[in-house]
């Protein structure tokens, strides 16, 4: 019975020991699940912890670009402002070229008008003297003389109007001023 003893105690110790055992695998396994959850647990913090940092920097990213975008809009809103006055300027100043153009036209018609009636004065004084010298004979040397200056006179004139006719004043005024 001693042999029955020593088996069915060599076997209540074998199952013990192998109880044992198995708790001590459970026991392993446990442990090295919550060691492996620890370290899972340390991973997310530090990811958490990179999120937090990224989530900041983004924030700070965004009141910069907030920041930009309003410089830009009043520096958009000033050139738009700097455009609309210069268009007005732009418009004056045509206006003004206008006006000044069409006073000149008619001065340049006004001139041109008076030395037309002053050419055809010259003309009838001279078909008169022409008239009275053929009737007097010869012209004596004074009348020549006069008759030459007055020629030159009538050239000058005519000189004088084809200028103003054809020549552009405005580039002549902006010369004289």
């Amino acid at each position: 019975m001693k042999q029955n003893e020593d088996t069915f105690g060599t076997k209540n110790q074998q199952k013990e020991e192998t109880i044992m055992y198995q708790d001590e695998k459970d026991i392993n396994q446990i442990k090295l699940d919550i060691g492996l959850l620890k370290k899972d647990h340390e991973q997310m913090e530090a990811i958490t912890n990179k999120l937090s940092v990224t989530i900041e920097k983004i924030q700070e990213m965004n009141g910069n670009l907030l920041r930009m975008i309003a410089l830009h809009d009043q520096k958009h809103e000033q050139h738009q402002k700097v455009e609309d006055s210069l268009k007005e300027d732009i418009k004056e100043l045509h206006s003004r070229i206008t006006t000044i153009t069409r006073e000149l036209h008619d001065k340049i018609d006004e001139i041109e008008r008076t030395i037309g009636t002053k050419i055809d004065i010259l003309r009838d004084d001279i078909k008169k003297h022409d008239a009275e010298d053929a009737l007097g004979g010869k012209q004596s040397g004074i009348a020549a003389e006069f008759t030459k200056y007055k020629w030159m006179i009538l050239g000058g004139i005519l000189a004088v109007a084809w200028i103003f006719k054809h020549v552009n004043l405005t580039l002549l005024d902006t010369i004289l001023k």
